[in-house]
């Protein structure tokens, strides 16, 4: 006899939720309507549904998961917005019993590692760094900081004409530019692409939070994309290159980066987002003929539905 498997607002699991590389969360993948979904369980916050606890303390928590609400709706709808196509949209946002979820397009495959990226053709690697670059422009132009480049969330896909394309995942960690964390539990990343001002955040000190964080990350992608490694900086003394950046260091840009890229990478990699470039300005640089995003060409694809929220 077939087992039954767990249903949450009308997803049938296909798996367990698991917590594989999902930090604060858990996933997996789901089917609705005939279509296979993946699927995100927030482990924080939690609804309180207990009514033993006492009325402030459920005020005060249902407040929080209110805030939360909030500052997600807008962020997916910003997020779903800004879509050329290669950022996942969020499906639907809802509360089932006193968990969050979010479901977005399952895309098929793994994010392919940058070894095994390293046998595809140096100019497809350069293409795949022009899809990236300008999706992210268009998050940009929504004021959206993803808060989380790195080679994970990124998902190379073959099309139907045998080339490949990017697609960017996972916005957990993301924020609009004008609502940055307040905290330094809020701001997440990985740090081997941490910027030099998201260190200092986490380290407690005053700095601004701006979408330039996304250009240092895709710098050190955009590197390994190319060669297959960080940029150079020394590893004897720091453990991350955004500390020796910090430190006063310049981030070594290896030959095997193409000659007219070269610039472009070390411009990405200026410690002071101030003086580094915006992500417009990479574009203008690696895309041929490129011309500014049109902030309001994707406005019709910012549906969210968040039909379980209700009673709060």
């Amino acid at each position: 006899m077939e087992e039954s498997r767990e249903i949450i607002n009308g997803y049938e699991l296909l798996e367990p939720l698991k917590n594989k590389n999902a930090g604060f969360s858990r996933w997996t993948f789901a089917k609705k309507d005939g279509t296979e979904w993946f699927l995100k369980e927030f482990l924080d916050p939690v609804f309180p549904t207990d009514s033993k606890i006492g009325a402030t303390q459920l005020f005060v928590r249902r407040q929080a998961c209110r805030d939360f609400e909030k500052k997600r709706i807008d962020l997916y709808t910003a997020v779903n917005s800004s879509s050329d196509g290669n950022i996942i949209r969020v499906q639907e946002f809802f509360r089932h019993g006193s968990r969050y979820y979010i479901t977005m397009e399952r895309v098929p495959g793994e994010p392919i590692s940058i070894p095994r990226l390293m046998h595809l053709p140096m100019g497809v690697r350069m293409q795949l760094c022009r899809v990236i670059a300008h999706s992210v422009a268009c998050l940009h132009e929504k004021k959206i900081v993803h808060s989380d480049i790195k080679d994970r969330n990124i998902m190379i896909k073959k099309t139907a004409m045998q080339t490949f394309t990017a697609k960017i995942i996972d916005f957990d960690c993301s924020f609009l530019e004008d609502v940055p964390p307040q905290s330094e539990s809020e701001l997440g990343g990985d740090q081997i692409y941490l910027s030099p001002e998201a260190c200092l955040f986490l380290c407690g000190e005053e700095t601004k939070l701006t979408t330039k964080m996304d250009v240092f990350s895709l710098g050190i992608l955009f590197h390994q994309y190319l060669t297959g490694y960080v940029p150079w900086y020394d590893t004897g003394e720091f453990d991350y290159l955004h500390e020796a950046v910090l430190e006063g260091a310049k981030a070594g840009v290896s030959e095997k980066v193409p000659a007219e890229w070269r610039p472009v990478i070390e411009q990405m990699l200026i410690g002071d987002p101030e003086q580094r470039c915006s992500i417009e300005d990479v574009c203008r640089k690696i895309i041929p003929g490129y011309r500014s995003i049109d902030v309001n060409a994707n406005a019709g694809n910012g549906f969210i539905f968040a039909e379980n929220l209700g009673g709060l």
